[in-house]
């Protein structure tokens, strides 16, 4: 090998190496951040669910998230599993667009209950605040409507 095609061998080989450590950088910061994500969705639906009334008498208890179970139909940014009243219950969570931007929408759905709006995450935002935010009572019953009947189909 000459010395010109070594020095390149090198070269490249140390551009490789950068971009090697550059990947595993991004890979690792994005899966750091699902598992984060994963908290804050958990945090943010705990909180929305203690400050609804329906659910004071008996806590929901929130578990992990649901990868690959419900069916396709709208644009989750997340589904929660939990347990009500020893039920299975589902928390999705759907961005809907208000006055000032988007807003990840949280929806309890339990086969009994049907599905219940529960506030907006994030802000805290309890259903009679939704005024504040622009976002009106019609959308919030459209994307119930929509999980109810996407539930429906759903062999739980």
């Amino acid at each position: 090998m000459t010395d010109t095609a070594s020095y390149t061998f090198k070269r490249y080989a140390v551009l490789a190496g950068i971009i090697l450590i550059l990947l595993s950088i991004i890979f690792g910061l994005s899966y750091v951040r699902r598992k984060n994500e994963i908290k804050y969705l958990t945090v943010a639906a705990d909180s929305l669910l203690r400050l609804y009334p329906a659910f004071a008498d008996q806590p929901v208890c929130i578990g992990g998230r649901v990868d690959g179970e419900v069916p396709a139909g709208l644009s989750f940014r997340a589904v929660l599993r939990a347990s009500y009243r020893e039920r299975d219950a589902l928390i999705f969570f759907l961005p809907i667009t208000g006055k000032y931007g988007v807003y990840s929408a949280v929806f309890f759905y339990e086969k009994t209950l049907g599905c219940v709006f529960c506030g907006l995450a994030g802000v805290n935002a309890v259903p009679d605040m939704l005024g504040t935010y622009g976002i009106t009572p019609a959308a919030i019953k459209v994307h119930q409507t929509k999980i109810e009947k996407l539930m429906q189909k759903y062999p739980r």
